[in-house]
């Protein structure tokens, strides 16, 4: 199972529409328990839109399409937050930096989703809380300038 597939299993309650239908420029949206996807888009996209749109469906209200206004914007970074995050696990960022990913984008790749969600991500977990520590006592701490730095507990 894809991480596109194993995250819409996570939410049985919606309906995912592949949809030519949305409008260019959107890869999806969602409306009230629907979530509407492009089949225009290749598979990181698909995957990472439909974390976003999901991540819509967890916090938004109403119709934030139009960006005019400050509580409007504010919704749009929570669902992209939350979006990013569903796909996008510090075990998933361990499990990168443990398989010689170097860069944001080779992550990108290893996880199957866009650079611009690996970003928004790590940007969320270095607001969040700066640091992890994992189950392992490994540590994952997440720079300002959105690089990352794993300290890796060795049973000392």
């Amino acid at each position: 199972m894809d991480k596109a597939e194993e995250l819409m299993s996570y939410f049985p309650n919606l309906s995912y529409i592949i949809d030519e239908r949305v409008p260019k420029g959107q890869g999806g949206m969602s409306i009230d328990d629907f979530v509407y996807l492009s089949p225009y888009q290749s598979k990181t996209e698909f995957t990472s839109v439909l974390s976003e749109e999901v991540g819509h469906y967890l916090t938004s209200a109403g119709d934030i399409t139009a960006q005019d206004t400050n509580e409007k914007r504010k919704q749009e970074r929570k669902a992209r937050d939350v979006g990013a995050t569903l796909v996008v696990t510090p075990d998933d960022i361990l499990r990168c930096y443990e398989n010689g990913c170097e860069t944001i984008q080779s992550c990108a790749d290893y996880l199957g989703v866009t650079k611009d969600t690996v970003t928004n991500a790590i940007d969320y977990y270095r607001r969040k809380d700066g640091a992890i520590m994992t189950e392992n006592k490994d540590v994952i701490v997440f720079n300002i300038d959105n690089t990352v730095k794993v300290y890796k507990n060795d049973g000392y």
